[in-house]
């Protein structure tokens, strides 16, 4: 039987702590690649890294895809347009998964994915459709949907467990310490809440992102894949 979910604020904590297994993965998303040459060096390179991605990154067309997604759930679950919402469901999870620059990073979006279905599934919310390979952006609108957060705070949520996610890799692969990466958390709380807004008030096609310098890092991410894993 499923359980019944609140509309309390707590529930979004099971997404965003990186502390908990479905964002304990700790991927370093090309950090690694930075560090090896030589562009991060301390904690203000990690901050300026971070907001870089925030304000100019594909992240924030995985996040604008979150409202597509969310709003899909919500025709067919008044029984709208089945058929074509499942079509439109598939293939902008492709879009995003195609998207990515390189095989781990679709790996890693695939796994996150998978790791937060089962966890919705726990709670009572299996998920529609049967995807072997479904990407995080997908699964993350999913569980919001389910657990009935709101559009904004699950724009929010997601850019705050994503950067949140880079800092507890960078604190293992530079370190920069936890005081100063708490630091740079509390920094990034007012650009995460204006990049969610600018987010919610824009169409996809209206979206630029261009950091190609990430890019790069990323497809040269798999030859440092798992130095994060062993330290």
């Amino acid at each position: 039987m499923p359980i019944v979910m609140s509309k309390s604020h707590l529930l979004k904590y099971l997404l965003i702590s990186p502390n908990l297994p479905v964002g304990g993965f700790c991927y370093s998303e090309g950090m690694e690649s930075y560090l090896h040459n030589k562009n991060l060096t301390d904690s203000n390179s990690v901050k300026d890294l971070i907001i870089s991605e925030l304000k100019t990154g594909q992240i924030r067309i995985d996040a604008r895809f979150l409202l597509d997604f969310f709003d899909i759930f919500n025709e067919i679950n008044d029984r709208k347009n089945l058929k074509d919402n499942l079509q439109k469901l598939l293939s902008l999870d492709k879009w995003i998964l195609s998207s990515k620059d390189s095989i781990e990073m679709r790996e890693q979006q695939i796994q996150m994915a998978k790791s937060l279905f089962d966890l919705t599934k726990e709670f009572g919310f299996e998920y529609l459709y049967e995807n072997k390979k479904s990407s995080w952006s997908l699964a993350w609108s999913w569980a919001c949907y389910c657990f009935e957060i709101e559009k904004l705070e699950m724009v929010e949520n997601f850019f705050y467990a994503w950067s949140a996610n880079q800092l507890s890799a960078a604190l293992r692969i530079i370190p920069i310490g936890s005081t100063k990466a708490q630091l740079i958390q509390r920094d990034l709380l007012e650009i995460i809440s204006k990049v969610s807004k600018e987010i919610m008030d824009k169409e996809i096609d209206d979206i630029y992102f261009g950091n190609v310098g990430l890019a790069m890092a990323q497809q040269n991410h798999n030859d440092l894949y798992t130095k994060l894993f062993r330290n």
